[in-house]
């Protein structure tokens, strides 16, 4: 009878070794809106987990309407990843409405990210009253966290602020740093994980930051234009002369005033190229640089033909500063 114990206690004991990780505790169960920051908080979980995407392929948070498992997803996960009601409206009601305890991060309220608002008028440029300083800072100012002081209206982003805000490398190292110290709170058996994915990750961003200034050096003043104004952040990361926008708004189509006006900025300013997306027709951008030399190109701020995955933040960032600088430096 004691050997059968002995032998009894010594089979649990193996047993309990092989099953090692498997008896702890699941990881977190996290969701994200969209691509680029799904890659960033993806990067932070690598060898623990992979959080659910809500907005796949070449999408556009935009009027996005989910689908009844994405539903699902939001009311089964442990924390939800946005970046706030400017960026992913669809969100609102839906996360407003959760009945479970899931933590709900939305990024224009971390502390230590930068903000800006969306810019007003046609072409933003020194003599325009709506424009910017020096740098391409909003001169409508933020608080002492960057957040919008006045309110907003439902079809009019002029003054709201702009949820882009993962196209500024300072702001993805600090969604990285936030996210890796949530998990390792949410999750403390892998809290040293996260904190080396957390360090791996800056790197990677900090070496990216490096190549991209390198790379836009030659170009920083020389004007463009893009499809609607998603790209400030960027533009001030690297000291880029982005003049305006062809529509405030991608559900808004400009009036024949706004149109004259920027096929006017592009001779007074010697626009080089008009950026158009992919998630959108390119027909006005034909119709603004009709009769010029101005070049277009595609650039892309959510990375639609992009494999979701840790390196899409990587490649998303990377296309974007390659094209604006090979169509800025192109001749002719």
């Amino acid at each position: 009878m004691k050997y059968r114990s002995i032998f009894s206690l010594l089979t649990a004991l193996c047993i309990g070794v092989m099953a090692g990780p498997s008896s702890a505790a699941s990881a977190p169960d996290v969701v994200v809106s969209i691509k680029p920051v799904h890659s960033l908080v993806e990067a932070v979980m690598e060898g623990v987990g992979e959080p659910e995407l809500i907005i796949q392929g070449g999408a556009s948070p935009h009027g996005y309407q989910m689908r009844p498992s994405q539903a699902s997803a939001l009311n089964r996960a442990d924390i939800i990843i946005w970046i706030g009601e400017s960026m992913e409206r669809f969100l609102t009601r839906p996360i407003a409405n959760l009945g479970n305890e899931s933590q709900t991060v939305a990024l224009t309220e971390v502390s230590g990210i930068s903000l800006l608002r969306f810019r007003e008028g046609a072409v933003w440029a020194d003599d325009d009253e709506h424009g910017h300083d020096e740098h391409g800072h909003d001169e409508h100012g933020h608080d002492e966290h960057g957040h919008d002081e006045h309110g907003h209206d439902e079809h009019d982003h002029a003054g709201e602020i702009d949820g882009h805000l993962w196209l500024d490398p300072a702001n993805s190292r600090r969604i990285v740093e936030h996210v890796a110290d949530l998990l390792a709170r949410q999750d403390p058996e892998r809290a040293a994980t996260y904190q080396r994915n957390k360090i791996a990750v800056i790197e990677r961003i900090d070496a990216l930051e490096m190549r991209l200034r390198s790379r836009l050096a030659a170009v920083r003043d020389r004007p463009f234009l893009v499809f609607h104004d998603a790209y400030q952040y960027f533009e001030r990361a690297f000291d880029l002369e982005g003049l305006g926008a062809i529509t405030l708004g991608p559900e808004r189509r400009p009036s024949a005033r706004r149109l004259t006006a920027l096929r006017n900025a592009l001779v007074e300013h010697d626009i080089a190229c008009v950026f158009t997306e992919p998630q959108f027709r390119p027909d006005l951008a034909f119709t603004v640089i009709e009769g010029t030399k101005t070049r277009t190109a595609e650039i892309d701020p959510i990375g639609a033909d992009i494999e979701a995955g840790p390196d899409a933040w990587f490649d998303i960032l990377d296309r974007l500063g390659t094209t604006i600088a090979d169509c800025l430096s192109a001749k002719g």
